[in-house]
């Protein structure tokens, strides 16, 4: 806002009841429509925290953040990238809310559609309804999307997942999923150049490869009574191999996708790592960009529509990045 006049505007609008920022992350999936027609799109799938802690003293209606003091809300986007040319395409779905307090004690025995991690499951439906004019949609996600209930729901015809294992599961016949790659040849060998993060400079490492089909039994604790006693996924394991390296790279990649080739093996590889758009766009949003979290606003209804338009302005300055770049 250049005057007072544009500022009051703005204001009223972040606090008119009749705009949600369900309604804003609706209306920015539907743009995708027409775009995505015919194309293998990847929808990239995360959460990010804001915490508004420098305003503690005059936010209401927020909730604990991660650290369960300070007052905050959480952001789950999911980006849409081609995935032959990777252009930035758009926003695929958004969710945003509050924690209402600690979580229940029978967490466990909950329901998947009542525990906040249904999110994943939210997200990556979400995104096969926006998605709908794309040829074959891959959903992507972290360690944190690794969620029985989602594998067994979310996959068809022309959708699959990509998500980088967390729970070393059980598997049909006896033994565990992180064991079974162990007994597992090395098909490849091949180098992967790292990105810079923060304390780390950029570097190439050498990688491991190995892949192969593995039958998860349901967990004990599986929320849904419904789902099937099995699944039958394909797991992509890189390992980088200098153990001089402090905490080296170690992903272990179950996909519904086909896996019986290298070629099919570093291309799973090649489709996890575009996840560094999402890390972007929170950067963007925050540290690196829009400084989101230094807001003045004070009401939580306000708070969220705010965190809807800066994750869309966040994308549209990636895509005019990355076009600058010439990467699109």
């Amino acid at each position: 806002a250049d005057r007072r006049s544009e500022w009051v505007g703005f204001s009223r609008w972040l606090n008119n009841p009749s705009v949600t920022a369900d309604e804003i992350a609706e209306h920015t999936a539907d743009a995708l429509s027409e775009r995505v027609a015919g194309l293998h799109v990847l929808a990239i799938q995360d959460t990010t925290e804001l915490n508004h802690s420098r305003h503690a003293g005059r936010v209401r209606g927020l909730g604990p953040s991660g650290n369960g003091v300070d007052p905050g809300l959480f952001v789950h986007p999911v980006l849409a990238i081609d995935a032959d040319s990777r252009a930035l395409l758009g926003l695929a779905g958004m969710q945003i809310w509050t924690r209402q307090g600690p979580a229940s004690p029978d967490y466990r025995r909950q329901p998947i559609e009542e525990k906040e991690s249904y999110r994943w499951i939210k997200g990556a439906a979400s995104a096969k309804g926006a998605l709908a004019a794309a040829a074959m949609v891959t959903v992507i996600g972290d360690r944190e999307g690794d969620i029985y209930e989602e594998f067994d729901r979310i996959p068809d015809a022309r959708t699959h997942l990509l998500t980088r294992a967390c729970r070393d599961r059980a598997l049909v016949g006896g033994g565990r999923l992180f064991g079974m790659t162990e007994t597992w040849p090395v098909r490849h060998q091949f180098e992967l150049e790292v990105r810079a993060q923060p304390g780390r400079p950029a570097r190439t490492a050498e990688i491991a490869l190995r892949f192969g089909e593995v039958h998860i039994k349901r967990p004990g604790n599986c929320s849904d009574p419904k789902a099937p006693p099995q699944l039958v996924l394909r797991l992509v394991e890189v390992r980088e191999l200098d153990p001089a390296i402090e905490e080296p790279i170690h992903w272990r990649l179950l996909t519904t996708h086909e896996v019986t080739t290298v070629a099919q093996a570093l291309q799973i590889v090649g489709w996890y790592r575009e996840r560094w758009h999402i890390e972007q766009l929170f950067r963007t949003s925050k540290s690196q960009g829009l400084n989101i979290e230094s807001s003045q606003v004070e009401a939580a209804e306000a708070l969220f529509k705010l965190a809807a338009i800066a994750m869309i302005a966040a994308t549209k300055i990636m895509q005019l990045v990355l076009a600058r770049d010439g990467t699109v």
